[in-house]
């Protein structure tokens, strides 16, 4: 069965995670569900950064989940050991994903908020992580939304969808 399920974790917006749902849909033609799991997210916060280790986050949603594909939303930032932080991440051709919309709010930039901008950029980069989750790698086209994105300017500045190689090969991994 394809499926995407969509996961809340903390104290994730559940409007937000529901606001996923149908550009999910869109994007990977494939039923789109929202579930709930009983993960502890603390255990994943490391205090000397204040933020959530993303990569530890995959190894439990690993072990609890064996669904197709699983796309984890927080609202805590996230990172891995060699960088600062990352907007999500996810395991190239798994089944895990997550992806953190704490840097994706233009009040973090001292700017007013815009609900539908950060609607876009959570959208762009849940496509983008479940896109890795599905076996792509990072494309060189700045229009596809598999471009890498190391600051929000550069979601902002990448389109929304996959460009045509990206979508056929997206096509083949499924």
């Amino acid at each position: 069965m394809n499926v995407i399920r969509l996961l809340s974790l903390g104290n994730a917006d559940p409007h937000i995670v529901e606001a996923l749902r149908s550009p999910l849909h869109q994007a990977f033609r494939v039923s789109v569900e929202v579930t709930t799991a009983s993960i502890d997210v603390q255990q994943f916060y490391d205090e000397t950064r204040g933020q959530y280790n993303s990569t530890s986050i995959l190894c439990q949603l690993r072990h609890e989940r064996a669904e197709p594909k699983l796309l984890a939303v927080m609202a805590g930032d996230l990172f891995i050991p060699v960088l600062t932080y990352v907007f999500g991440e996810a395991e190239l051709g798994g089944n895990a994903a997550v992806i953190s919309y704490h840097r994706l709010k233009n009040e973090r930039y001292g700017l007013p908020p815009d609900p539908s901008l950060l609607i876009e950029r959570v959208c762009k980069e849940a496509i983008h992580e479940l896109g890795h989750a599905y076996s792509l790698k990072h494309c060189v086209l700045q229009e596809c939304v598999m471009h890498t994105s190391t600051y929000v300017e550069d979601i902002d500045l990448k389109g929304g969808s996959f460009c045509l190689d990206c979508r056929a090969r997206l096509v083949r991994a499924m």
